[in-house]
């Protein structure tokens, strides 16, 4: 019965120290005190607005996901034309069935300053939303597109920790055959 004790209190400590594990949060999402962030540490991202279209494009993985609204009711826009020009880049954004707007360029991935203008047309309604993207050395160098590999190392520890569990399970369980 003792072996039974000294396996229970094992295994109580993987599992905890599974949850601990898996149940840590990533930065910014620990709801503790409010950490100071700045520009470098979040996601590189463009916007501009008008009397008539508010655009917020976000940078990762080398592409820009833009989100189109009107300016004074936030109401997304689906349906528009985006043409865009990046530096000496010119382009249309591709329209994507979630109601925003997809632009592809290298440019995107290399850090510096580059000035972005995207020409609206949504309807009758036209309109030039200018303003510079800038990434940093930082962001240039990080993948974005790869938050799955760390919830694969966390599903690696997790699984070492039962294979391990289930190991000493097995020994302490021959064990206590033998003795009976």
């Amino acid at each position: 019965m003792k072996r039974f004790n000294i396996f229970r209190t094992f295994f109580a400590g993987l599992v905890l120290a599974a949850t601990a594990l898996t149940g840590m949060a990533s930065e910014g999402h620990d709801h503790g005190e409010a950490a100071v962030t700045t520009a470098a540490t979040s996601t590189p991202r463009f916007s501009a607005h008008s009397d008539l279209f508010e655009l917020v494009g976000i940078v990762s993985a080398g592409q820009m996901v833009v989100y189109l609204d009107r300016y004074a009711s936030n109401e997304p826009v689906t349906g528009a034309k985006l043409d865009f020009e990046a530096g000496t880049a010119k382009g249309t954004a591709a329209p994507q069935p979630d109601g925003t707007y997809l632009v592809k360029l290298d440019t995107l991935g290399k850090p510096g300053n580059t000035p972005f203008s995207f020409t609206v047309t949504a309807g009758t309604d036209t309109d030039l939303l200018a303003g510079d993207l800038s990434i940093s050395d930082e962001h240039a160098h990080v993948d974005a597109g790869r938050p799955w590999l760390r919830w694969l190392g966390y599903g690696l520890v997790v699984t070492a920790l039962l294979v391990g569990a289930a190991f000493v399970f097995r020994r302490l369980r021959a064990k206590r055959m033998s003795f009976n």
